[in-house]
């Protein structure tokens, strides 16, 4: 399997909140095959169903395994000598040549960055530090003063990354890059259209909770997923509070329940506002988005994270590649569900 840095990512995974559960329903069966691994500090799966298997089991596994220990060596920020860990400790202000895979997902999530008002930011790496999160982090750190927080944002601002394929540069030498809320996402997308190309139609790639979904599952019937109730320490796919099916689309959910830093009885949770570089206070316990690509997913899952409901409801009725399903927490310590008019369909 995929060499791993998983022990201290492992932590950085439970950002994956929501964790999708895969249902099945009576029906004709067809054949499946089913494998997992460990891969960017979290575990995948992959099923695929089909009539005849007409590719080696092991030749794909390691194929796959090929695919994601390439994508961690240029996007993971937990691995030293990375592209993206070479980029954030190089402070000159010169291009950079990088993979291809990592300009595009750079390039998307400049794009995601200007449809969700800076509220997905990749630059953002410095701040999550500042706040204890991360493969740098001081988890003993104090608390950081405005000063602190106004010095890092300085260099902190997706603007601050210039694109010339296929090259990036930086315009501020201390700014660093962080692909943990797009990575995954892409990397759901590279496996899934990878299946594609090779004849697979029947498909369910999974990663750390992010999921994108071809054709029919073992019964002939669309992949369903369900959406994990906000209960701290619960086990995915314990308490599920929704699900919804999955039609040729992805699905990615973040939130606030499980990942989070204690300090002094204090909770601190991984949900910054990368234009204050503060935490968020809100009332929003997770969001799941749906949309065509695991990518798009997973960044907006992010960004509406922060973005107040009314805000979010907003802009993901205005963009008709995305729709998002809000779990809040009411006054009364209950939970309730809003979602954009085609979550369900």
């Amino acid at each position: 399997m995929v060499n791993n840095y998983f022990s201290k990512q492992i932590k950085k995974a439970q950002f994956i909140l929501g964790f999708l559960f895969l249902f099945n329903s009576c029906g004709s069966r067809n054949d499946s095959y089913t494998f997992s691994g460990n891969t960017m500090g979290t575990t995948y799966s992959i099923k695929l169903v089909f009539e005849d298997m007409k590719y080696d089991k092991k030749q794909i596994e390691n194929s796959i395994d090929s695919i994601l220990s390439d994508l961690n060596q240029q996007m993971s920020t937990w691995i030293n000598e990375s592209e993206i860990s070479l980029f954030n400790k190089n402070l000159s202000l010169d291009p950079q040549k990088i993979s291809d895979d990592f300009f595009y997902v750079l390039e998307q999530g400049k794009l995601i960055h200007q449809k969700t008002g800076g509220m997905f930011d990749y630059t953002i790496f410095p701040i999550m530090d500042m706040w204890g999160f991360g493969p740098l982090a001081n988890k003993n750190k104090k608390i950081p003063s405005d000063d602190e927080i106004e010095h890092i944002l300085e260099y902190v601002g997706s603007d601050k990354i210039k694109l010339n394929y296929p090259y990036v540069k930086k315009t501020h030498p201390k700014t660093q890059l962080d692909l943990n809320a797009i990575a995954k996402g892409y990397a759901v997308d590279k496996i899934h259209d990878w299946l594609i190309l090779k004849g697979f139609s029947n498909i369910f790639v999974e990663i750390g909770g992010e999921i994108r979904c071809s054709g029919v599952n073992i019964f002939n019937n669309q992949w369903r997923v369900g959406i994990d109730a906000p209960i701290r320490n619960s086990l995915p796919g314990k308490n599920l509070i929704s699900k919804t099916i999955l039609d040729d689309k992805a699905i990615a959910t973040s939130g606030n329940y499980r990942s989070f830093r204690a300090k002094n009885g204090n909770i601190i949770s991984h949900t910054i506002n990368p234009t204050t570089g503060l935490q968020k206070e809100t009332n929003i316990v997770s969001v799941s988005v749906k949309a065509d690509e695991c990518l798009t997913a997973d960044a907006w899952a992010t960004a509406l994270m922060v973005l107040s409901y009314d805000v979010g409801i907003k802009k993901v009725e205005e963009d008709e590649t995305i729709d998002a399903l809000w779990i809040i927490l009411n006054e009364d310590s209950t939970f309730s569900q809003r979602s954009s008019r085609n979550f369900f369909r």
